[in-house]
């Protein structure tokens, strides 16, 4: 897989970046799918110490669905116009199958996955959401003639696209985003997110895939 890697600057309340791996066939692979889901989204959000286990794992449940339904929305986005030609598995189609089947505590290989759903490709991953400082702590230790930068949120997301003809991931995203003083962590989930989905090799208006497909089809 080639490695692709951008910097990108967000203000001075944001550090992000994203890096991408893809297939060197990722365009020829990506557009024979004629039908793609996107499964629950493996979710970790910071446990705080008041907190019961069963109180966390809801936590991390509701996050999970939440992302699974951002990304669904940004692909249908994207769907509608025009720069995504597959049909995407409704959301509650797809979890109803997978509730059906005992998923995810019966385990299911991605092929297994793509089988039950019917689908050419999934898209799965995970996010982790943490706030190594309170906003409180940071503005304590933020000074102007300091070089201490005291970050308040972190949004971690992995992104993956898997191939059902192939049997490989041949597409993936790894993001961090760090937030200073000021940072809101439900925004900081849209951008990596909208990231992320904007640069699956669906979509055609990304020059690099848009080259692609036109070389592939002789243009």
């Amino acid at each position: 897989m080639k490695k692709i890697l951008f910097i990108l600057s967000i203000s001075f309340l944001l550090f992000s970046c994203i890096s991408i791996q893809e297939a060197q066939n990722v365009v020829e692979l990506s557009q024979s799918h004629q039908r793609i889901a996107v499964i629950p989204i493996r979710a970790n959000v910071e446990r705080k110490i008041w907190m019961n286990q069963e109180k966390h794992a809801d936590l991390c449940r509701v996050k999970s669905e939440e992302t699974q339904q951002r990304i669904d929305r940004y692909l249908q986005f994207y769907s509608r116009n025009g720069s995504l030609h597959a049909e995407i598995m409704p959301v509650d189609e797809v979890n109803s199958l997978l509730h059906g089947a005992g998923y995810p505590n019966t385990n299911l290989t991605n092929n297994e996955l793509c089988s039950l759903l019917r689908v050419y490709a999934i898209i799965y991953g995970r996010i982790e959401v943490l706030e190594p400082m309170s906003e409180a702590a940071a503005m304590m230790l933020s000074n102007p003639n300091s070089m201490v930068t005291p970050i308040t949120n972190i949004v971690e997301l992995d992104l993956y696209l898997y191939d059902a003809k192939s049997g490989k991931t041949i597409w993936d995203s790894g993001q961090i985003n760090r937030g200073q003083v000021g940072s809101i962590k439900e925004n900081m989930q849209r951008q990596v997110i909208r990231r992320a989905v904007r640069n699956l090799p669906y979509n055609l208006k990304k020059r690099r895939y848009k080259k692609a497909y036109q070389r592939l089809n002789g243009f």
